[in-house]
């Protein structure tokens, strides 16, 4: 009897699913591409560079939309969870990457497919419902119109009560640029930034609801199921008061260290409203029940309850998250915790990247404050600091694209743009995303995290704040807290750091985990997952590879250093009541003259001949179908 074949982590399978010609095709992929790019965004840019056309708009129907979950997606290996939306963005015109966590990626891999590729666009709103082989594209007329939460419920009805759903709500069908994908309906997990959203709207195609009965095929299942058995049990300790409050416990934190933005940018401290929406403070008013990710043992987010309008409590779903209480409270001198939660319901239900719509609204306020704007373009919404009616009232606009909410919807710079004047100036923005809620000028570190980043202002591209802070990284000899506000050694933090998470998400690793996960103990999980022999380094080498691959996406649609700068306000403006000045321009100059040197790109910001053959890349295909 033949040896049963070894698993190796993936199956080489991808599903390819035109909506114009409603055609669905199974392709299988080389596995030199796996050993390149992981999988994640990694696989994901490849995809999009080779099946896709980068010159059209991405609301054209040959602009694809790439879904691929990570390596580690659907195993046992704890924060395995993460699962990559990427397309070009809607919102900047260039890469677009969204990640989510939840159970929906885990599930996707069930089906033995390792990637989704959408093409084309229906002339009708459509759902697909992929099970197993069984690859449906059905129609969601009935469901057109709902939001995320309603349609969730229908949809598992229509198909299977186990299944998972992502899907868009209103402001997905309305093209509002700055619109997420949200998966499983009250859990609410976001892919959230860069309007992967709009790009399913654009294609018409309201949900993707999978369901699967088979598993990820492990080289040595015994060593996945010991790695990830001891990690579980040792993690926990690693995260102190997260495992109770999740993110949203941190932000008491980052406003004593100066990174909170407050006012859209403006003030250094709001410690008293920090405390009145923190984690804490949900934790004993609204929350009812922690849950996690599939398979996580941090149990970081809540479900939260608000009375509804007979004063009956009822649960709305997902906690505000750290970056939503930055976005919709201390931006907006908001302390009116029911009215930030209720802000996230409505984000969650219509479909919309908390993080861009504050800022947004935060510009707004401040534009209206200044006679940039009136109640003539508000519909008569009187934009005030911390009026929480005014705020919610906001968010609708930009989901149904009403009065000034039909600006803010394709984003805040964009918006400023159109108004004129010095609207510009209020804009916190890089490369068109809204920053989020960590201020650079706290952690020098981040502005060339942002400026750098592929997808714009991004905390999550690099995170290198965490290592000043002091989680080590000892395979860079990081063991101890740095100077956050110097310019020496910064870049190549960043650097590292950017190629790192470039690793996470290839392998669908939450990125909460870089506190407990440096590249050893994730090359050891890789290779009992894989078979594959690798070094740390070799990881690492993957990831500056990802890393690399994004920005020649970027370059092919002609970004340069004048794109991979600070936003007027950062390094202009110091914070109000805080002894934190601005980040000096010339600072911020010479680090990005470093991390060009360190990656090997021009002074211009294109990537060498040298670095491109060191990391075996090319503009040629690597993925080519008959």
């Amino acid at each position: 009897m033949a040896a049963k074949k070894r698993g190796r982590g993936y199956t080489g399978r991808i599903l390819l699913v035109d909506l114009t010609s409603r055609k669905v095709e199974n392709h299988v992929l080389p596995d030199d591409l796996y050993q390149k790019y992981l999988m994640g965004s990694g696989l994901g840019a490849r995809l999009l560079m080779d099946l896709g056309d980068h010159r059209v708009d991405p609301f054209h129907p040959r602009n694809p939309l790439v879904i691929v979950p990570g390596f580690f997606t659907g195993t046992t290996i704890p924060g395995g969870t993460r699962t990559s939306f990427v397309s070009k963005s809607p919102l900047t015109g260039i890469w677009g990457e969204a990640t989510v966590g939840g159970t929906w990626g885990a599930e996707f891999r069930c089906t033995g497919y390792d990637a989704l590729v959408i093409r084309g666009a229906a002339t009708r709103p459509v759902y697909l419902w992929i099970n197993d082989d069984h690859v449906e594209i059905r129609s969601a007329r009935s469901i057109w119109g709902m939001d995320t939460y309603d349609a969730h419920d229908l949809l598992l009805a229509k198909t299977d009560p186990k299944a998972k759903v992502a899907a868009i709500g209103q402001a997905g069908e309305n093209l509002v640029r700055i619109a997420a994908v949200m998966v499983e309906g009250r859990h609410a997990r976001a892919a959230g930034r860069t309007g992967m959203g709009a790009v399913m709207g654009a294609k018409k195609l309201k949900a993707i609801v999978v369901r699967g009965s088979r598993g990820v095929p492990a080289y040595n299942p015994g060593g996945v199921m010991g790695w990830a058995l001891q990690k579980t049990n040792e993690v926990p300790a690693k995260f102190g008061m997260f495992t109770v409050y999740g993110t949203s416990g941190s932000i008491e934190v980052h406003e004593e260290r100066g990174g909170l933005p407050i006012k859209n940018f403006q003030d250094g401290h709001w410690t008293a409203g920090a405390a009145r929406i923190s984690g804490k403070t949900i934790h004993q008013k609204y929350a009812v029940k922690s849950s996690s990710c599939s398979g996580c043992p941090i149990h970081c987010w809540q479900h939260v309850t608000l009375e509804d309008s007979n004063g009956v409590r009822v649960n709305v779903g997902h906690n505000p998250e750290y970056e939503t209480l930055g976005s919709f409270g201390a931006m907006l001198l908001n302390d009116d915790l029911p009215s930030v939660i209720r802000a996230n319901e409505l984000c969650n239900r219509y479909g919309l990247d908390t993080i861009s719509t504050g800022n947004s609204i935060a510009f707004a306020i401040e534009a209206f404050e200044r006679g940039l704007i009136s109640e003539r373009d508000t519909g008569g919404v009187n934009l005030a600091w911390g009026n929480g009616e005014a705020i919610l009232a906001m968010v609708e606009q930009v989901a149904f694209r009403k009065h000034l909410g039909d600006l803010l919807a394709d984003g805040s710079l964009a918006a400023a743009r159109k108004i004129g004047g010095d609207a510009e100036k209020l804009t916190v923005t890089v490369k068109g995303l809204e920053f989020p809620m960590h201020d650079p000028r706290a952690f020098w570190s981040m502005s060339v995290n942002y400026a750098a980043g592929a997808r714009g202002a991004c905390h999550l591209e690099g995170l290198p704040f965490i290592v000043e802070t002091g989680v080590p990284m000892p395979e860079f000899g990081y063991n101890a807290k740095l100077s956050p506000r110097v310019t020496e050694g910064k870049a190549l933090l960043a650097a590292r750091m950017h190629n790192l998470m470039a690793v996470y998400n290839g392998l669908g690793m939450c990125k909460f985990y870089a506190r407990a996960f440096s590249p050893t103990p994730l090359t050891e999980a890789l290779n009992q997952l894989t078979g594959w022999r690798w070094s740390w380094e070799d990881l690492m080498q993957a990831g500056d590879r990802i890393f690399t691959l994004k920005r020649l996406y970027n370059t092919r649609l002609g970004v340069t250093r004048e794109d991979d700068q600070m936003p007027h306000r950062i390094l202009t403006m110091q914070k109000r009541g805080a002894d934190m000045p601005n980040i000096p321009p010339e600072a911020f100059q010479k680090m990005m003259d470093e991390y060009y040197e360190i990656r090997g790109w021009t002074a211009d910001g294109h990537p060498t001949a040298e670095t491109l053959s060191a990391l075996d890349l090319s503009e040629r295909k690597e993925v080519v179908f008959a």
